[in-house]
């Protein structure tokens, strides 16, 4: 962001800080799990309460995760510019350009994760203990993947941890909400959501891997180095596409899901991509965003994409 540009204020600037355009990670996975709540419960009555709820919870699960994350990158040193590394502002660059202060930045922290589990106490209370749950698990996760003691991200264990906080519980908490009831199921078929929900996170380590370690942190690509890594993006974004194929030809997914399918033109060009990363400086951190930018892309439209050929197959087909 040039100096000489207006700097945003108001609700734009917060919505920078909370990372706006990351939050189909959190919204794919809730309308993922809702739709199968009603999809493998026939006759269930929909409840659209829950649903806003839910949606609205793990939105301000996401923002508080995001915001911490930021609160501790930049007390690392991560997200400043460093003109010999080659690093512009990151994170969300709103504490790195000095828009909003620390403070500020911890309140928002503070109040999104209450609001999120205020919102997770009273679906517990509507539809059951799995709710109560998953919502501390999503709290905790969210405060230690980068907090004290545990920094998940800090120990390579960021990839883990976002395939089950957002893929998975997410989506299991969805259809619990609209159920009452725990399914495996639910789990099961988050499994390529959560694989291209991490290939965001990935995408973003493999950038990063030149200079992460200067700060303390481990990644999966700063363990294994960035030929592997590259090879682990491919599993994360073909998996995804292979776990559908096969839940489509065992009969647990109707055919309407490989709608996703049209997707897949995207997929490969972002595969393609993952080898083309200059080795260092601007050039690498401009070419690695636009990779990162696009995978969250690709993540949003299989997620749509996904629940429209559910939503056809329930509609018409049921």
């Amino acid at each position: 962001m040039s100096e000489n540009k207006q700097q945003p204020s108001g609700l734009k600037l917060w919505l920078m800080a909370a990372r706006a355009y990351s939050f189909p990670a959190s919204i794919i996975p809730v309308l993922f799990g809702s739709v199968l709540a009603v999809l493998l419960n026939p006759g269930i009555k929909f409840n659209f309460l829950y649903f806003f709820l839910t949606l609205i919870g793990c939105i301000f699960v996401h923002v508080g995760t995001n915001i911490i994350n930021d609160i501790f990158d930049f007390e690392k040193g991560i997200d400043k510019e460093d003109k010999e590394l080659g690093i512009p502002h990151g994170g969300s660059m709103v504490l790195s350009m000095g828009l909003v202060s620390m403070k500020k930045m911890k309140i928002a922290a503070m109040i999104s994760l209450l609001i999120a589990f205020a919102i997770g106490v009273f679906l517990y209370i509507q539809s059951g203990i799995w709710i109560l749950y998953l919502s501390l698990f999503g709290l905790l996760s969210a405060i230690f993947y980068t907090a004290k003691p545990l920094a998940l991200k800090y120990k390579a264990l960021g990839d883990i941890q976002v395939i089950i906080s957002f893929g998975l519980g997410m989506t299991l908490g969805s259809y619990i909400v609209q159920t009452g009831s725990f399914s495996w199921l639910p789990l099961l078929f988050a499994i390529p959501i959560g694989l291209l929900i991490d290939a965001i996170l990935h995408s973003n380590n493999i950038r990063d891997i030149n200079f992460d370690g200067k700060f303390g942190v481990k990644t999966l690509p700063i363990l294994i180095g960035e030929k592997m890594s590259v090879k682990v993006y491919y599993v994360l974004i073909l998996g995804a596409y292979l776990c559908l194929i096969i839940f489509v030809a065992l009969g647990m997914l109707p055919w309407f899901a490989l709608l996703s399918l049209i997707t897949l033109p995207l997929a490969l060009k972002l595969v393609k991509m993952s080898d083309g990363f200059p080795p260092d400086g601007i050039a690498r951190f401009e070419y690695g965003t636009k990779h990162i930018m696009m995978t969250a892309q690709l993540n949003m439209m299989f997620g749509l994409t996904l629940v429209l050929g559910l939503l056809i197959s329930y509609l018409f087909f049921v």
